[in-house]
């Protein structure tokens, strides 16, 4: 392991290019593109999940946290505490309403203590990111081993603290928040499709992107932080895998597929790296 980052950024590892999750094939496959099967249903239309408006309800919010961008002198994906912040929570907490995302509990019962509990976690959270100068999933990737724990605990115990509000230890509730509030760091997770048909048909072990000692720590904390920690491990592994240039290929893709125009996308999203991972690993997996 590099004294100066947990792993070299590119390097195979041994894994076979069939193993790998972001890839162009993996994309196409969700999108239904050079299918070569009459009449194919894609798979964007079995999960309802589409790309386009992953995207598009998530750009509301990112308006908010974007208007002073110009004269935020930290990172451009930092909130700060203002109402913006609170608006943009309220947003949120909207969005997922439609969505049904509060079930089993009542939006009711649960909204008001979200918007009342949720920029402490946010400002909590950014804080602590910004010990690590980090503005991107690649600039964990540069991490030392330690920092790279302490960042891999920091992000899934966010995710299961937003999560807990809900009685089901889960991390669904938490991950779809900390998305709409930070895409570049939370990939969404969906028990049904994500776990039941994606995750377990991944390796068990992945090495120092979850450390054993860190794994179990995590299991005791909570089910959704030891959930979340091996999709978000998962997904560290595997960009780090994906050359510069096969990365960008696929970015350009997902961008084209979603019709939403790049100057859009890059004025909004500082980066969709998380994006591209989920809809390459339901493409992996979903046939």
């Amino acid at each position: 392991m590099s004294e100066s980052a947990i792993i070299s950024i590119g390097h195979d590892n041994g894994i076979n290019g069939m193993d790998r999750i972001v890839t162009i094939s993996n994309f196409n496959s969700y999108t239904g593109r050079y299918s070569l099967k009459k009449n194919r249903r894609p798979i964007k239309k079995k999960t309802d999940w589409y790309i386009e408006d992953n995207l598009l309800e998530t750009i509301p919010v990112l308006a908010l946290r974007n208007r002073g961008i110009n004269s935020n002198d930290g990172s451009p994906v930092w909130w700060k505490n203002d109402r913006n912040l609170r608006q943009a929570i309220v947003l949120t907490m909207e969005t997922l309403k439609a969505w049904q995302a509060f079930r089993p509990e009542k939006a009711s019962n649960l909204m008001p203590k979200l918007e009342d509990g949720l920029p402490r976690i946010v400002l909590a959270f950014q804080r602590q990111m910004a010990k690590y100068a980090i503005e991107t999933i690649w600039d964990i990737m540069q991490l030392k081993q330690d920092k790279y724990n302490e960042v891999l605990r920091l992000i899934t115990k966010t995710v299961s603290e937003v999560s807990s509000y809900k009685s089901v230890d889960v991390p669904m509730l938490g991950s779809k928040i900390m998305h709409f509030l930070f895409p570049e760091f939370f990939p969404v997770w969906d028990t049904a499709w994500i776990m039941n048909e994606c995750l377990i048909n991944e390796p068990d072990h992945l090495g120092c992107w979850l450390p054993n000692d860190i794994q179990s720590e995590l299991k005791y904390h909570s089910k959704a932080a030891s959930m979340y920690s091996y999709y978000f491990a998962l997904m560290m592994n595997d960009l780090n895998k994906t050359r510069d240039k096969e990365y960008s290929n696929i970015e350009e893709a997902l961008i084209r597929h979603s019709g939403i125009p790049r100057e859009v996308i890059d004025w909004h999203f500082y980066d969709i790296s998380p994006i591209v991972y989920e809809f390459c690993l339901l493409g992996k997996h979903i046939r």
